[in-house]
């Protein structure tokens, strides 16, 4: 809650525009599980490498196995993570930043805090996370070709820097929807399973959290949600239906952030996150990396494949949190001026395998 000061509150709190744009994202959705152009290209650059260079290539992944890559790249993440943040370090984005960025774009609101970005409008947003997806995928590219060059040997550093790049990616997107992932270590845990969806998004999903993002990514209502005006937390928990998916979430979160502090804590949270995060992708990562293996040409397929990556991340990202923004609108506005109830008192049920209104 801000005290002190006055809320201009948007009229309506979610407009036209925003109400039919939940339909627009998931579709967007839908065809981010399916081949898009730009792994299909991928797929044709590959075809056309002439067979000695191909053969080059599968003589260096003789000399190694996934496993040992797989270790050197675990070595990698945990020895050199301070080096990882330097080289992300160019793609975050500061809160203040993001603030002004908003303002610049939106006529009816004057924002000072990341707290206070729910007073936005979504389309306003996304447009800012349009121009923020050229600066990663122009970075990608770059850094994709430079150390894809190095063809075997630069791989290890390759899989997890790039790793780490579309990881801090997510978490800017987080920050431009009003998520403060620096502050709030529940919302780096969400971010964290975004991620993971966001690299696999036909999975099942590993834990609680990611099976519920993918649910949302899934379902596309918001007339009734945008109903429940004034209402708590609570109260749009026991709504059922998205609102739950929402709360059941956030309480997840929260409950994860608060093991991981207290094994962790805040300091080191994001660098055992993404060891975490690593441990369970990092092999399915050294399968996929044979191309990338060839000296010289795996400059051309590591710039390709990361860019492809770094792309998906993006979209998916970019989706979840636009349709989280609106889901969460009038709660987050009625938290901002103090009228909703702490999520702590939320109680939640998820020993059923459909989630349900278990909320007490």
């Amino acid at each position: 809650m801000i005290e002190g000061k006055n809320i201009l509150l948007p009229s309506p709190i979610i407009d036209a525009k925003e109400d039919a744009s939940i339909k627009a994202l998931t579709d967007r959705y839908g065809k981010l599980v399916k081949p898009g152009v730009l792994a299909k290209t991928g797929e044709k650059v590959v075809g056309i490498i002439p067979n000695p260079i191909k053969n080059i290539g599968k003589v260096a992944k003789e000399t190694i196995t996934e496993n040992e890559l797989y270790a050197q790249c675990m070595k990698v993440a945990v020895e050199g993570f301070e080096i990882l943040e330097k080289q992300a370090a160019k793609l975050t984005v500061s809160d203040r930043a993001i603030v002004n960025k908003i303002n610049d774009v939106s006529k009816d609101v004057e924002i000072t805090s990341l707290e206070e970005v729910c007073l936005a409008r979504s389309y306003d947003i996304s447009k800012l996370v349009n121009k923020y997806k050229t600066q990663d995928l122009g970075f990608a590219l770059v850094e994709g070709g430079a150390t894809g060059y190095f063809g075997f040997a630069g791989l290890p550093f390759n899989l997890v820097l790039s790793t780490f790049l579309y990881y801090r990616a997510v978490q800017s997107v987080a920050m431009y929807y009003g998520y403060d992932i620096k502050n709030d270590p529940s919302e780096l845990i969400i971010a964290s399973d975004v991620f993971m969806n966001a690299l696999s998004p036909n999975s099942q999903g590993t834990n609680e959290v990611t099976g519920i993002i993918g649910k949302i990514m899934l379902m596309t209502e918001i007339t009734t949600v945008k109903q429940l005006s004034k209402k708590t937390w609570e109260e749009m928990a026991k709504h059922g239906g998205l609102t739950l998916l929402i709360c059941q979430m956030r309480a997840l979160a929260n409950r994860a952030a608060k093991t991981a502090l207290e094994k962790a804590g805040q300091k080191s949270l994001e660098e055992s996150l993404f060891k975490g995060v690593f441990e369970q992708i990092g092999k399915g990562l050294s399968k996929k990396a044979v191309g990338k293996a060839v000296p010289v040409a795996g400059a051309v397929i590591g710039a390709l494949f990361d860019i492809v990556q770094m792309n998906t991340v993006l979209e998916y990202a970019d989706v979840f949190y636009n349709k989280r923004y609106l889901l969460e609108k009038k709660a987050r506005i009625n938290t901002l001026v103090g009228t909703s109830k702490p999520l702590d008192s939320i109680k939640i049920d998820i020993s059923e395998e459909n989630i349900v209104d278990a909320f007490e």
